[in-house]
């Protein structure tokens, strides 16, 4: 019996995965908006399908985002845990902006990306505050939670291609802009703390 529930289990991540896919691909040929139909039909499963696997149409888009960050980070990075590891966090984005495969450049470009990257801000924003929880602990929630905004930012997709394409930082230079932005952050908070 445990053997068959690993198997079910295992399909069902499958399909999971190639739902996500075919979204990524229904999104790279530039639809304006999403649909769960067209989606199916890509996927090769029926819409009941695709919702047994995301309840609405949100949720499937908010899954895109993630699905194309575990795409393209390094399978045993994880978000830094205190600001020495900072550094690491920014070239590990780097690296997976780098190793974007072409369908998830396109998917991410298109016009209904910015409907995936809305719908996938509160998983982010999330993300986001845990790292401000492991790097300034010691600051007030609000300082925090202004943290964690300008991480957001910060280690944004575009932000990070704005410091290399457009002021031609190297992966290093960015990875001080960004250290030094955050250090500065979090001893404003500190000062007006005491």
């Amino acid at each position: 019996m445990r053997a068959y529930n690993q198997h079910r289990a295992e399909q069902a991540e499958e399909t999971r995965v190639r739902i996500l896919e075919a979204t990524l691909r229904v999104m790279a040929r530039g639809i304006v908006s999403v649909s769960i139909p067209l989606v199916a039909r890509e996927a090769g499963v029926s819409v009941p399908t695709v919702y047994r696997h995301f309840r609405t149409k949100q949720d499937l888009l908010a899954a895109v985002y993630v699905h194309v960050v575990r795409r393209t980070a390094p399978g045993d990075f994880g978000p830094p845990r205190s600001l020495d590891e900072l550094r690491d966090a920014v070239r590990a984005v780097f690296e997976g902006l780098d190793s974007a495969d072409d369908l998830a450049r396109a998917a991410m470009a298109s016009p209904a990306a910015a409907e995936a990257r809305r719908m996938g801000m509160p998983a982010r924003l999330e993300i986001y505050r845990r790292m401000a929880d492991a790097i300034a602990p010691n600051l007030p929630h609000p300082d925090r939670a202004r943290i964690a905004r300008l991480l957001t930012i910060l280690f944004s997709g575009s932000a990070l291609r704005l410091w290399r394409d457009h002021l031609g930082s190297s992966v290093e230079e960015a990875a001080d802009d960004i250290d030094w932005v955050i250090r500065a952050a979090i001893a404003a908070g500190e000062r007006s703390d005491q």
